[in-house]
This record gives structure tokens, C-alpha cells and sequence, in this order.
């Protein structure tokens, strides 16, 4: 990604989210924020007055703050959008419009402009005027009826998991962008909407319904299509374990000296005597610790696991970190970047500060005189 230019006008989590990885890989991301800085910097907790929750999507960029209601501001705008290949926002339809930043005006500027439009619903249809919020997708898009133990209230993911798969289509977006630049020489437009991607992300429970006209419901942690496959209690603690076939359920057996009946020997078999099979399982991890059992299932080859905190998580061997200097906060420790490449950046910039670029960012901007639109 080095060499390439994204202006993120974007806040919250998922369009910020997706920048935020291509700006790992080496992109240059130039973050516009409105008077009072992007919303999470209010979002809690705080260390010493800095959102942890604004830190977790905003490596890698810089801040300028602009009002784009001041004609100042916006001629600042315009003489950036010639400088960058991307620009990504999330308003609704109609503020870009009233704000001088629409798709259309910027691209009088850059016509080869990658332009990525993130909303809730869309920006046509009679939803396209709503907003919504990660938990609000998470209601609409369907997986808080299907999360959560059997008769229990709608239920969220304990991440923000609307908003960070959205932040993943973006990127994808983004990089498709690109691709067709690169092979046609003309920019695109790209709306990306999150009600959309949260129906992508049921995934198979989509395909049910629309194939055979059925819809799961609320199970806990077990699958319907699986089984064992389901978060056990052990002597001191809870371990997952999945068996996705028929081999790794034979491992199982041995692993767990669990007896092989014939009708377990298939996974409709296994499906169809869950209730059975579940209490075996829980029966012989009961006398077992986490450990003792993780161990064991994980000699045999059978896909397991203790379920981990998230201080345990960020300091799993399986998980590396980094650290940058903040600001304010000096050294501080960050999730690394999922993967690398031969671009991916060996030192990283730290979140900033509001507007604590614009010294560095306004000499980029180049000379421009009057509203496009004009």
C-alpha cells in the first residue's frame, strides 16, 4: 500500500477500523476530523484523558481538524482531495451534499478518485435517511436473535462486531477501487452499507432460510449443523471444542477414552443424539482441570481451547504486539497488524492527537481557489 494517498473522513469504528490496516500495510492516511474530533475520543474509558476505545482504530494517521462549514476550512479540503487516491466518509445521504464534500464535487477535483461511501442502510431506499449504531445493526442484521442461551433476551456480541466486519468490506472496497483504477484509469464510487454486510455475515443462517425456508434460533455456543461442538465445564474452568468431521470425533474418543457408538460414527448421527452425547462429553471433562484437558485434546489433534480473558488474549503466544509513542500517554502497547507483508511498516506512528498534524498536513494542500460546485 505504499504510495497510496486515503483521506478518512470517516469516524466511530468501521470505516477508522479499515484504514487504519491499510495504513498498517504502509498506506499514507490523512484523518479529517470535525471541531471537537472524531467521536470516540469521547468514548470511555480513558487513560489520563485519552479514549483506549479512539487508540484501537487510528494507528498510522495523521489529524487535521476541519469545519466544513467554514469556506476556510473547505478550500483546505479541496486542495487536498487532488493529493490522495481515496476518500472514505459515513454520513448520511445528503450532508456531504450540504457540506461541499459529496462524491460528485470531489471528484471534479480528482476525477480518478476512489470514493468510498459508508452508511447504515444505504443511500437509496427508505431506510437510507435512519442511522444506526454497531448494537443497532447487531439487532436489525439479525445475529442478536441467534445469540444467547435458549429463551434468554436478545443478545449483542461482546465486540463491536457489526461495525468491524463493515470495517473489512471497506477494505475490501477500497482495494477494488484501486484494482479498477489501475486497469482502467478511472475512479469509482463504492457504497458500502452495514445493514448489508451484517446480512452477509449470517452467512449460512442467510442461506437457510432463502434455500429451505427454516431459521435457527437461540443455542448458546452449541451448532446446529455440528456436533460435539460446544463450550464444556471442566474441574476449574470452561474449554470449547469442536468436532468438524468424523475423523477428529474418532481422535476425540480416544483422547477422552469417550465410548465410540455406532450412531456417533457420522455427524447427523452425532446431530440427531446431541442431548447424549453432550452429557458423555461434560462427564469426562468434569474431572479434568482446563489444562488437563487442553492438553489432552490438543496431542490428539482435536480443535479445543480455554476461553481466555482479553488481558489473556493480547499476551497469547499466537499474538504479537507492538509499541509506539504516544503524545501523551509516552510508550504504549498495541495489537500488531494482522499479517505482513514486504510493505507492511516496521515502526508505527501512534494515534494523534486532534488536529496535532495540521502543521505537517496544511503545506500538502495544495492552492485552490473557489467551491467546485460554483
Amino acid at each position: 500500500m505504499r504510495g497510496i494517498r486515503i483521506l478518512d473522513m470517516s469516524r466511530v469504528l468501521a470505516g477508522p477500523w479499515a484504514t487504519m490496516h491499510l495504513a498498517d500495510q504502509g498506506a499514507e492516511v490523512i484523518k479529517v476530523e470535525p471541531p471537537g474530533g472524531d467521536d470516540t475520543r469521547a468514548f470511555g474509558p480513558h487513560e489520563r484523558g485519552v479514549s483506549t476505545y479512539f487508540l484501537a482504530a487510528n494507528r498510522n494517521k495523521r489529524s487535521i481538524v476541519l469545519d466544513l462549514g467554514e469556506p476556510a476550512d473547505r478550500e483546505i479540503l479541496y486542495g487536498l482531495v487532488p493529493t490522495v487516491d481515496v476518500v472514505v466518509q459515513n454520513v448520511r445521504p445528503g450532508v456531504a451534499e450540504r457540506l461541499g464534500c459529496d462524491e460528485p464535487t470531489l471528484r471534479a477535483l480528482r476525477p480518478d478518485l476512489v470514493f468510498v461511501s459508508l452508511t447504515a442502510f444505504g443511500n437509496e431506499g427508505p431506510w437510507a435517511d435512519r442511522p444506526g449504531y454497531d448494537l443497532v445493526l447487531q439487532a436489525l442484521g439479525g445475529a442478536m436473535a441467534i445469540t444467547g442461551q435458549a429463551g434468554s433476551p436478545p443478545t449483542k456480541c461482546g465486540t463491536s462486531i457489526a461495525d468491524l466486519t463493515t470495517g473489512l468490506f471497506v477494505v475490501q472496497a477500497i482495494l477494488q477501487g484501486l484494482l479498477h483504477r489501475e486497469r482502467t484509469g478511472e475512479g469509482d464510487r463504492i457504497d458500502v452499507s452495514m445493514m448489508m454486510a451484517q446480512a452477509h455475515a449470517l452467512a449460512y443462517h442467510a442461506s437457510r432460510f432463502l434455500v429451505a425456508g427454516t431459521e435457527d434460533v437461540q443455542r448458546g455456543n452449541s451448532h446446529a449443523g455440528l456436533a460435539p461442538y460446544d463450550v464444556y465445564p471442566c474441574a476449574d474452568g470452561w474449554l470449547a471444542l469442536g468436532c468438524g468431521n468424523d475423523r477428529i470425533f474418532r481422535r476425540l474418543c480416544a483422547a477422552l477414552e469417550l465410548e465410540a457408538r455406532p450412531e456417533w460414527s457420522t455427524n447427523p448421527g452425532r446431530v440427531a443424539d446431541r442431548e447424549r452425547l453432550d452429557a458423555e462429553v461434560r462427564a469426562k471433562l468434569s474431572g479434568l482441570s482446563v489444562a488437563e484437558a487442553d492438553a489432552r485434546l490438543a496431542d490428539a489433534g482435536v480443535p479445543a481451547g480455554p476461553v481466555l480473558r482479553p488481558g489473556e488474549v493480547v499476551r497469547h503466544p499466537a499474538v504479537d504486539t507492538v509499541w509506539v509513542e504516544h503524545a501523551t500517554l509516552g510508550p504504549i502497547e498495541q495489537l500488531a497488524p494482522v499479517f505482513r507483508t514486504r510493505t507492511t511498516r516496521e515502526i508505527h506512528r501512534a494515534p494523534p492527537l486532534p488536529d496535532g498534524d495540521r502543521a505537517t498536513i496544511l503545506p500538502e494542500a495544495g492552492p485552490h481557489h473557489g467551491d467546485p460546485r460554483s
